[in-house]
């Protein structure tokens, strides 16, 4: 065995326990599940040539474009939550990889900013996941932008609420300083509705920001 094989001995994959490079195999990363045809404007999954769905159409959300990498179910639901709430760490690096090779793919931006978690939403979980995805790219001559917005409302978890509790809870949940980027791009792990994404782009709009597009690890399909 060479020196650089010993260096890349292989790991388990955590969903079948097979040997892998990383701690998800080649196996398990072809079942993930990625719409084709999405909303340019939403990234919802949508059916035939159209371009928006019909929820943009109606009520086009405060970003500009939203991109994500992956259907927020199944395996990948699974890895995401488990990343999340049981702190296995080399998940968050596994995709955290994925999306810089999805950044790479995209137009320039002024600045990231990843989706701020309160402080009590950090001291349950132990870390930021969306600062853990944004690892690799952090090590780009890219800006992420940490401190020019800030959760000034702990909310309660969205996924248990319909859509116009949602936008109730949501309200006025971010502050952010005067900001002077033209383009910002706003990154999350998950996108359900899309409801704390386009609060946070409002108020980035109002801060100052020209236009902004939304980057997500996974989109739910509500």
């Amino acid at each position: 065995m060479g020196f650089y094989q010993r260096l890349t001995l292989k790991q388990s994959c955590v969903l079948c326990m097979e040997p892998a490079n990383f701690c998800v195999c080649q196996a398990c990363e072809a079942a993930f599940s990625n719409q084709i045809n999405r909303c340019q404007s939403c990234a919802h999954p949508i059916s035939g040539n159209l371009d928006f769905c019909g929820q943009c159409l109606s009520h086009s959300p405060a970003f500009d474009h939203a991109y994500t990498l992956y259907d927020y179910q199944d395996l990948v639901a699974q890895l995401i939550k488990t990343f999340k709430y049981s702190q296995q760490l080399c998940i968050g690096n596994y995709f955290a990889h994925k999306l810089a090779e999805k950044y790479q793919t995209m137009q320039h931006y002024d600045a990231i900013i990843p989706m701020p978690l309160s402080r009590q939403r950090i001291r349950e979980r132990g870390f930021n996941q969306v600062l853990e995805l944004l690892s690799i790219i952090k090590k780009k001559p890219n800006f992420i932008d940490t401190h020019s917005v800030h959760r000034i409302k702990a909310t309660q978890p969205l996924t248990t609420l319909n859509p116009e509790q949602r936008q109730k809870e949501i309200k006025g949940a971010f502050h952010a300083n005067p900001i002077s980027y033209q383009r910002v791009l706003l990154v999350d792990d998950v996108m359900t509705t899309g409801t704390s994404l386009n609060e946070l782009a409002k108020t980035i709009l109002k801060a100052g920001v020209k236009n902004c597009d939304v980057l997500t690890l996974s989109r739910a399909r509500d």
